[in-house]
């Protein structure tokens, strides 16, 4: 068989260049330290470690998003220990300030760190992380949440929103607590009642809160207002007290009423309670608001219109009187918004030294001297920014001596102040707690992909990484190889006849 020149040159040329582009492959196997580079490496193994890497850049996303769910949990963690080390001191303080003995210079002072602790409160409720957002304002991040109006109130300006993260693929935790849930929307009272004093009390006695001894019996009346009302008609009869309840009948509209006063020695206050109706125990008296136009409400009790009318358009609170039982109105009611007035407990001897009240599954207890006319409230338990509790307190403090009833104001207002800081404190432990199990959380699931990314790396290098000793000792035998060919193809060039001519 005879082979031309040009053909001997190009099968040699095409298989050194075959010989020289294996190694150049096996050179950048080599380089890599991976067997596996292209699909057609190892058509098999490339599906799996395409599908491991895509988990191990997802887990490392992961990772990425539970640093910084973590940070702002930490950060929250920090300013909620400020917040409650805040109330901590101002509850030490009301504790000291409802001590009889202190002057009213005393009271002054205390009133001026509660003031400086109130803003050091509300600058911990305006925190901001590193990036300069407000970590209390929901998604409304560069929004300054707690903002006091013109009349020193503060104001929540944020929003609901509170932010997630997620740290797994079926997982998220949150990142944040809206502001409203942490420092607004505290029970006012013990949870379930609210005390006050009558503003028209003489006295200097004052009510504790109501609370629950018999949860079933009381089931039915936690929805009701009462009044504990005082008479004592002349100075030589004994005090005697009465309960009433007021609970909603048919209300549509949005007004605050209370029973500011019952006199029961008001001679036409037989009028709105005839007889057959009231003064039978449990018996109830009906309270009708009915609009005569532009706002202006009649009053009626039993059938019988008040003598003033109530005016809707004043933003203040009236006392309107029909028959010697007298109600503090605010806000502003409906046409047809119906109450009932019940009363539990006929006129009963008080005692000076401390009337332990019950009815309806509900204690409570008034101590001090009375005065004719005198009201004590529990009032439904609703919501109250703890700023607004702790001012409360500042302006019980202010309360000057002169008055007899100044120091019950003060025992009253310290008394509810108190339970609300410890509610508040309740609220912030428990937010700090779900803050703390959220950073376990991230702490285990961190822990939890670190371990899965570990096994999918081991399996990935087990796929793709090269076995650098035999790597290397195949590189080298395909390198021997092609320099044999070379030279190899340099002889058989030399077997020509022109050479032996």
């Amino acid at each position: 068989m005879r082979i031309s020149s040009p053909t001997f040159h190009a099968r040699n040329t095409t298989v050194l260049m075959d010989k020289q582009s294996d190694l150049s492959q096996k050179n950048i196997h080599l380089a890599a330290s991976k067997r596996v580079i292209h699909g057609s490496d190892d058509p098999v193994a490339i599906a799996t470690i395409q599908r491991l890497k895509q988990d191990l850049s997802v887990g490392e996303q992961f990772i990425k998003n539970g640093e910084m769910a973590e940070s702002a949990n930490r950060l929250s963690d920090v300013s909620l220990t400020q917040s409650t080390n805040i109330l901590q001191r101002i509850r030490e303080l009301l504790v000291s300030g409802s001590n009889g003995t202190l002057s009213e210079k005393d009271r002054e002072i205390v009133s001026v760190e509660l003031k400086a602790l109130r803003e050091g409160l509300i600058g911990a409720a305006n925190t901001r992380d590193g990036n300069s957002q407000y970590i209390y304002s929901g998604f409304s991040v560069d929004t300054l949440p707690f903002q006091q109006n013109e009349f020193g109130e503060v104001e929540y300006h944020g929003d609901s929103g509170e932010r997630e993260y997620r740290v797994g693929s079926s997982l998220t935790v949150k990142g944040n607590d809206a502001g409203s849930k942490v420092f607004m929307g505290i029970p006012e009272g013990n949870g379930i009642f609210v005390s006050e004093l009558g503003s028209n009390n003489r006295g200097s006695a004052v009510i504790t809160e109501g609370i629950v001894t018999d949860k079933v019996a009381a089931r039915d009346f936690l929805k009701e207002d009462y009044v504990v009302a005082i008479s004592k008609p002349n100075e030589i009869d004994k005090p005697t007290y009465s309960v009433y309840g007021l609970k909603e009948d048919t209300v549509a509209g949005n007004a605050d009423v209370k029973i500011a006063n019952i006199d029961l020695s008001d001679f036409s206050i037989n009028n709105v309670n005839p007889s057959g109706v009231y003064p039978a125990d449990g018996s109830n008296v009906k309270i009708e608001f009915v609009e005569t136009g532009g706002n202006q409400f009649t009053v009626k009790v039993n059938g019988v219109s008040s003598s003033n009318a109530y005016d809707a358009n004043n933003t203040n609170s009236q006392e309107i009187n029909v028959g010697g039982i007298t109600l503090e109105v605010d806000g502003l009611p409906a046409n047809g918004d119906s109450y009932d007035f019940i009363k539990y407990i006929p006129p009963t001897a008080y005692e000076e030294e401390g009337q332990g009240i019950s009815f309806n599954g509900i204690k409570t207890e008034i101590k001090g001297e009375v005065e004719n006319k005198d009201t004590f409230t529990l009032r439904q338990s609703g919501e109250k920014d703890i700023f607004a509790t702790i001012q409360s307190a500042i302006d019980a403090l202010l309360i000057g001596d002169k008055e007899n009833e100044a120091s019950a104001k003060r025992v009253i207002a310290f008394n509810m102040s108190l339970l609300q800081v410890d509610a508040a404190m309740e609220n912030i432990t428990k937010i700090q707690t779900d803050t703390g199990s959220r950073l376990r959380t991230i702490d285990n699931q961190r822990e939890s992909i670190l371990d899965f990314n570990l096994t999918s790396k081991t399996t990935l290098s087990n796929l793709e990484d090269l076995d650098m000793a035999a790597a290397i000792s195949d590189f080298q035998q395909q390198k021997g190889m092609l320099e044999v060919s070379q030279k190899a193809f340099v002889q058989l060039q030399q077997l020509s006849l022109f050479n032996l001519l």
